[in-house]
């Protein structure tokens, strides 16, 4: 087979449960050579989750959009592609099973929340970690990290049953949807005050929630937005005030002091 794919961490997991059998699970880099795999199916179940990048995937007639956060969670023997977009080679975690009564599920496409995409990299870190260990001990909490990611994301898609939601994890939602439809133009104060917290408590359920401070999430939309429209070809001047920084030279600042690249840069590399 044609090798399309660099692995950053993959292992042969062989995880055994009543009803539930992890093969293998991986984190792959597509090779920038190839934009495409070609159609193909397994004889298992299996879990991608996209963590960079963008692109199609298409099963059997249905086609859907790939960006960071989406999950595509197949049962076996589903017909799959997928074709990449311009710009930086998709990273992918991929996980394989059988799940006891996965041969009745459809197959599904969704998009994780900030919060649990944020979990999801938090395990995958210290997965590193453990690998990076000696040790049955350390393999065996590697393992409970591989369930626990597995078990995020069938939730996700409804293919197991999700845990009743208790008060702190509805406020959790309640503050990530306010995250959400934060507006680039909202001053600080203005979010606090919305919000009905101190700004130092709303910091630190905010932190909790995304690992971020209030004034970090919002910087890091803008950040997430104004690469998004670089990379579609509109003017430096044009991107900065459409996330609210009007200022051309000031945005061009704040830009470089994120990235380390001009916003110039970012524009040419996405026109290419």
């Amino acid at each position: 087979m044609m090798r399309r794919f660099r692995s950053l961490l993959i292992d042969r997991a062989h995880i055994r449960l009543p009803g539930l059998n992890i093969l293998s699970f991986a984190v792959h880099r597509h090779l920038p050579e190839h934009a495409s795999v070609e159609p193909h199916r397994h004889p298992w179940s299996q879990a991608l989750l996209y963590l960079s990048g963008n692109g199609r995937q298409f099963l059997a007639k249905r086609e859907a959009h790939v960006r960071p956060g989406t999950l595509v969670v197949l049962p076996s023997r589903v017909g799959h592609a997928f074709s990449r977009m311009a710009g930086r080679a998709p990273l992918c975690l991929m996980i394989d099973f059988h799940l006891q009564g996965a041969g009745g599920q459809a197959p599904v496409v969704c998009n994780l929340t900030r919060w649990e995409l944020a979990q999801i990299r938090q395990q995958l870190a210290r997965l590193r970690n453990f690998r990076a260990g000696a040790g049955h001990a350390l393999r065996w909490e590697g393992a409970v990290t591989i369930l626990q990611m597995l078990i995020t994301l069938l939730r996700a898609v409804g293919w197991i049953e999700a845990l009743p939601a208790s008060t702190s994890d509805r406020s959790r939602r309640a503050l990530l949807e306010m995250l959400a439809k934060m507006d680039y133009a909202d001053s600080l104060a203005a979010v606090v005050q919305r919000s009905g917290y101190q700004r130092d408590h709303l910091n630190r359920l905010i932190k909790k929630a995304t690992g971020l401070t209030l004034g970090q999430y919002r910087a890091q939309r803008r950040l997430a937005k104004a690469k998004e429209l670089l990379a579609q070809g509109l003017q430096v001047a044009a991107v900065g005030a459409a996330v609210s920084v009007p200022d051309p030279s000031y945005f061009a600042r704040w830009f470089h002091r994120q990235t380390g690249q001009r916003p110039s840069t970012w524009n040419q590399r996405g026109l290419g």
